[in-house]
C-alpha cells in the first residue's frame, strides 16, 4: 500500500542566520523569518491531505510542525530519534571556521559516498540516518496514508543522499515527497 511522507526542514533560526553549525545539541527556536518560512508550508503542503505530523523532539521542528499543525488541525506526534545529527565539537561553531579546521567534513557532508563521516566526539552520518530511517520504517506500519515529517538539515541531506538525490543546498523549510510503494522507498520529485 502505498504511503506518502512529506518531509521538510524547520525554519530559520538565529544560528542559520549567524551561519553557524546547529545540531541536536543546539536547541534554538525559530526566528521571526523561520516563523514567517513555517507559515509558507501552510501553502505548500496545504493540499496534500496530511492526516498527521509527526516532529523531531527539537524546539525549531517542533515549533515549525506546530505551525503547520494547527493551520491544517492536524496533531503533532514527537518523535526522539527525528532529531538532528549531534555534531561534537562542531556544535555551534561558524561554517567558516570549520571550512578551515575540518573541510574534509564540511564541504563532504552533502555527499552521498561520504556516509560514515562525524565531527569530533560527535555522531556520524550513518548513525543519524539509520535513526531517523528506522522511525519512517515504524511509520510506514501506521494506518495513515499522507503524513508530514518535520527534520533538520543534515538528517534530511543524508535521505536525500541515501535516495541518489543531487544537490547543492536543503534552504529552510523545502520540502520532499517520500513515498513508500509496499515493497520499497522512492523520492517523487524534487525539492520545493
Amino acid at each position: 500500500m502505498r504511503k506518502e511522507f512529506y518531509v521538510f526542514r524547520h525554519g530559520e533560526t538565529d544560528l542559520n542566520l549567524q551561519k553557524r553549525w546547529q545540531g541536536s545539541g543546539m536547541d534554538y527556536d525559530l526566528n521571526e523569518t523561520g516563523v514567517r518560512q513555517a507559515q509558507g508550508l501552510i501553502e505548500k503542503l496545504k493540499d496534500k491531505n496530511l492526516e498527521i505530523i509527526f516532529s523531531s523532539p527539537l524546539v525549531r521542528a517542533k515549533h515549525t510542525a506546530q505551525v503547520l499543525g494547527d493551520a491544517l488541525h492536524l496533531p503533532v506526534v514527537i518523535k526522539d530519534d527525528l532529531r538532528e545529527c549531534f555534531y561534537g565539537d562542531a556544535e555551534g561553531q561558524l561554517i567558516a571556521d570549520l571550512q578551515h579546521s575540518c573541510p574534509e567534513i564540511v564541504n563532504n557532508w552533502s555527499k552521498p559516498q561520504y556516509m560514515n563521516i562525524a565531527f569530533a566526539n560527535g555522531e556520524r552520518k550513518d548513525v543519524a540516518l539509520n535513526r531517523v530511517w528506522t522511525v519512517l520504517d515504524e511509520l510506514k506500519n501506521l494506518p495513515y496514508q499522507k503524513m508530514g515529517i518535520a527534520i533538520h538539515g543534515g538528517t534530511m541531506a543524508a535521505m536525500l543522499n541515501k535516495l541518489n538525490f543531487s544537490f547543492d543546498k536543503i534552504p529552510n523549510c523545502a520540502a520532499f515527497l517520500l513515498v513508500w510503494n509496499g515493497s520499497s522507498w522512492q523520492m517523487e520529485g524534487n525539492l520545493f
